[in-house]
């Protein structure tokens, strides 16, 4: 069974992902397969790349809370005006320099628009598998810098089921992320939604494959998925509030993100009440809606339409109230649908110093021409980031340097 290898240190006695040895995680080679005939990773160098980069400090994510750093333009609001995708989902071309300020977004916004005072992130692409090259990923990241490609991880899925990347897509996302490291490039933003072993492993306080994550392959947030739906048991996930805790508290430089549904509210409301500044919380209606229903699967994007049909939609809780901390929102969220949706949102949050994110993932796919199900869809991905990019959101930047 394929297994993301961990880092050499940093890991927890217990977690699944650790060993016996200095430090706990797993000793990683360079190159060459595992015994079960699965590559192994190589690990950056240590020079130059992202890795040596992150772990001097030299920068870290945006998402320290209580800087507020969106400057305003004409009529009290600054837009990013970039060149628009190409509509045939091919790779966007030019770099970070292309991005210009405009007095006033490409769709005219009402005065009462509650799409005005919307702090928007990140705009974050979920489920990115082998069927988009990363290459595709980071052209477009350095030319749209609100964009973040969200990773599922789950060890009997990788590289076997749609939406879960194989370990060779991996390595060569760390290679291209590697040759792209300059001064002057843009950030190019990657999420880790870890479900199953990888899940479980963090709530127990391992933080190797974190580690591994952040320093060999750049990914800056980790989102943990502990329901049933993502294979974690959630009937007793309370115990893990210590322990998660000391995996927050150990990695500052990365921002955690525990999903809010019925199944994690117990763990959830704690972590709530001992908030950390680089712990977010996401909002996923698909699994508020109904926990039944597997989340992205058919049967889910069918219960959507059907509530969309009714004129039932997706419940948007307001987020945590402590005001420094980031919150996200998704489920239910379409090409169709995505500007209502982030209006319904903005009404929510109320406020515009409230910064948030929202993540799509069913809405994203469809059947390839192969017959294939499920596959990344890179044109309505395309749709989404020119739609987000006409409407002139004020956005937070994606990365501070330090």
């Amino acid at each position: 069974m394929a297994r993301l290898q961990s880092s050499s240190s940093g890991g927890k006695d217990g977690g699944a992902n650790s060993s016996t040895g200095t430090g706990g995680g797993r000793r990683r080679e360079s190159g060459g397969t595992d015994a079960e005939g699965n590559p192994i990773l190589p690990r950056s160098s240590g020079r130059g790349g992202p890795g040596s980069e992150r772990g001097n400090g030299k920068s870290r994510a945006w998402f320290n809370p209580y800087v507020h750093h969106c400057r305003r333009g004409v009529g009290g609001r600054e837009t990013l005006r970039e060149r628009p995708g190409p509509p045939d989902g091919g790779t966007a071309g030019g770099s970070a320099s292309s991005t210009a300020i405009c007095p006033s977004p490409a769709i005219a916004l009402a005065e009462d628009d509650p799409l005005r005072t919307l702090e928007l992130s990140f705009l974050s692409l979920s489920g990115v598998d082998d069927s988009v090259t990363p290459r595709t990923l980071c052209d477009i990241s350095q030319e749209y810098s609100f964009v973040e490609w969200g990773v599922n991880f789950r060890a009997e899925k990788q590289g076997m089921e749609p939406r879960y990347a194989s370990l060779t897509w991996l390595r060569q996302l760390q290679e291209e992320i590697d040759s792209r490291q300059t001064g002057k490039s843009a950030p190019i933003q990657f999420a880790a939604h870890l479900g199953g072993e990888y899940c479980v492993d963090v709530l127990k306080g391992d933080t190797s494959l974190v580690k591994t994550l952040w320093e060999d392959y750049g990914f800056l947030r980790i989102h943990l998925c502990p329901t049933k739906s993502h294979g974690v048991n959630s009937s007793q996930l309370k115990k893990y509030q210590s322990t998660l805790k000391s995996v927050i508290v150990a990695l500052p430089q990365v921002e955690f993100v525990l999903l809010v549904c019925k199944e994690t509210r117990a763990l959830a409301f704690q972590m709530m009440n001992e908030c950390q500044p680089n712990l977010a919380f996401f909002y996923d209606a698909e699994e508020i809606v109904n926990g039944s229903v597997k989340p992205g699967g058919k049967q889910a994007q069918q219960q959507q339409q059907q509530q969309q049909q009714a004129g039932q939609l997706p419940r948007r809780p307001p987020p945590c109230p402590h005001p420094g901390i980031h919150c996200g929102y998704g489920g239910g969220l379409t090409v169709d649908n995505l500007t209502d949706e982030l209006r319904r949102i903005a009404q929510v949050v109320k406020t515009s110093r409230r910064p948030v994110w929202v993540d799509l993932q069913s809405g994203l796919r469809t059947t390839s021409n192969g017959g294939r199900s499920d596959d990344f869809d890179l044109n309505k991905a395309w749709a989404c980031i020119k739609m987000v990019n006409d409407l002139g959101l004020p956005r937070v930047p994606a990365f501070e340097m330090r």
